[in-house]
């Protein structure tokens, strides 16, 4: 955030010379055009001045015709080159800078309106950022646990398989022991049955 505000910083600055750069060139542009125009207003009075006199020198009237329509153009030109010339000439530098600094002072407003509403989509992006990265932390503890738990269980699966076998041989090896013992238990019975009809045994 903090880098992302100094480069807006610096662009702010940046457009600010731009602004000033722009502004001055009107002005120089001004300036260019009201002396290429008071040329102009000289010339045209000259040009108008040599077509009166032309037509009073008393030539045809077609040609007169033709001289008076070019008097009738020169003169609207030079009236619009006059006008022109006092248009700029009426605004004096005092009234151009302060409409110069009325421009700089919209343009700032401009551009620091500009940079609070881009400021507060970043703080904004940032919180849900937080907010996002909180919840993929919760998320990763989760899936840790749920690890945990299954190698829990299987531990005690493994665990509780080796006690039932256990158990299970115990149980088997019990019953192999007590198997031989009945079996010569009764083989001793049978054998005293077998002698009680026997003449050879005494």
């Amino acid at each position: 955030m903090e880098d992302y505000q100094a480069r807006y910083a610096g662009r702010l600055r940046l457009d600010r010379r731009v602004a000033v750069r722009l502004l001055e060139g009107r002005l120089a542009e001004q300036e260019v055009e009201l002396a290429r125009l008071r040329t102009e207003v000289q010339t045209l009075k000259g040009e108008l001045a040599r077509v009166r006199a032309s037509r009073d020198a008393g030539a045809s009237s077609s040609a007169q015709s033709a001289v008076g329509d070019l008097a009738v153009r020169l003169q609207g030109a030079l009236d619009w080159a006059e006008a022109r010339v006092r248009e700029l000439e009426a605004e004096p530098e005092g009234s151009r800078v302060a409409t110069f600094q009325v421009q700089m002072e919209t343009l700032r407003l401009e551009m620091e309106t500009e940079w609070w509403t881009m400021a507060a989509a970043m703080e904004e992006l940032r919180d849900d950022w937080t907010i996002m990265r909180g919840r993929l932390l919760e998320a990763r503890e989760r899936e840790r646990e749920a690890k945990a738990a299954r190698v829990r269980i299987a531990t005690d699966y493994v665990i509780l398989k080796d006690r039932v076998l256990k158990k299970r041989r115990e149980q088997q090896r019990q019953a192999q022991q007590a198997t031989p013992a009945r079996t010569g238990s009764a083989f001793a019975s049978l054998d005293d049955i077998v002698s009680l009809g026997d003449p050879s045994v005494v």
